[in-house]
């Protein structure tokens, strides 16, 4: 029986997919993926499964079909507050195969020239935004580490710097990055003050990094 393939297709575009996720894509039968990554391959033909928010359906579709070669297609990298964790609670080790991939965090650091090996992540996606960022989120800004977050329409950067603010930090710049490798993107850097107020619009979801002045 073969292995799944977990593959992780980066953060959007075809630029950066690496040829790893694109030999794993050509290999399998069936691709299972949410609409944007499976975009990235509509020119291999395969039969898809859209992933669409309800994970156990996408769990039982590959329980079902374990004598085909399945690939699921995961933006950005696998194990990087993805679809890997829930696999895992489904699925034993030796059934599956990690193919990572670049993730939105990278890219972000690598748009603001920071190297990122001490920062500290966290996510608001499907989280309890306010406990995050008291309980992980501002401490971590309060010692004065730097800070990737994932953030998006539910909790927008806006927000974030509001509740840093109202929390008394100050000398910390925030930098936010969306739509990252797309023709649109957008990266926007600032003082708190000023992303607290910031006119700028940020749909779906953002990276947002914080660090000292």
């Amino acid at each position: 029986m073969e292995r799944i393939k977990v593959v992780g297709v980066g953060p959007g575009t075809e630029d950066y997919l690496t040829p790893a996720a694109q030999k794993a894509a050509a290999w399998a039968d069936v691709l299972v993926g949410g609409r944007k990554s499976l975009a990235l391959f509509k020119g291999l033909g395969k039969p898809e499964v859209v992933l669409d928010g309800r994970l156990e359906r996408a769990v039982a579709f590959i329980k079902e079909n374990r004598d085909k070669k399945i690939a699921v297609l995961v933006s950005g990298d696998p194990g990087f507050f993805s679809f890997l964790a829930y696999l895992r609670r489904h699925f034993a080790q030796r059934e599956l195969e990690v193919i990572p991939g670049i993730s939105s965090v990278q890219v972000a650091f690598a748009r603001a020239c920071l190297p990122w090996q001490d920062a500290g992540f966290f996510s608001l996606h499907g989280r309890n935004g306010d406990r995050v960022m008291a309980e992980g989120v501002l401490p971590a800004v309060e010692a004065g580490k730097k800070v990737a977050v994932l953030a998006g329409s539910d909790y927008t950067p806006q927000k974030v710097a509001s509740f840093l603010l109202q929390r008394g930090v100050r000398g910390v710049r925030l930098l936010v990055a969306g739509r990252l490798t797309y023709p649109e993107e957008k990266v926007v850097a600032g003082s708190l003050e000023f992303m607290a107020n910031c006119p700028e619009e940020f749909n779906g979801c953002v990276v947002l990094i914080a660090d000292e002045f």
